[in-house]
């Protein structure tokens, strides 16, 4: 489920490859407006979470950088790791508020 709340986009539950392209379509409609990313409601993921949270940093189009993701499940933060996409998915900017 992900919802827009006080301009930060708060995903629950899990962001697997059956949710992944709803996940991603629901994302990208609420995206323009949203600041930040919370992921701490998320319960699992697989690596199509990496592409859904892709998706919706290039809809950001943010000039400063990716929107800021907080809360992000330990398996997601190594995904990105492994991939080498931190940065691109915002997860970077949220490390310190884990």
């Amino acid at each position: 489920m992900i919802t827009l709340d006080n301009n930060v986009l708060r995903v629950t539950g899990t962001m697997r490859l059956p949710e992944a392209v709803k996940l991603r379509d629901a994302g990208l409609a609420l995206v323009p407006a949203a600041q930040a990313i919370d992921l701490s409601g998320v319960v699992d993921v697989d690596s199509s979470a990496i592409a859904v949270l892709l998706a919706w940093e290039r809809a950001a189009g943010r000039p400063d950088g990716p929107l800021p993701v907080t809360g992000a499940p330990d398996g997601l933060l190594s995904l990105a790791h492994l991939y080498e996409v931190s940065d691109y998915c915002g997860l970077d900017a949220g490390l310190s508020a884990r």
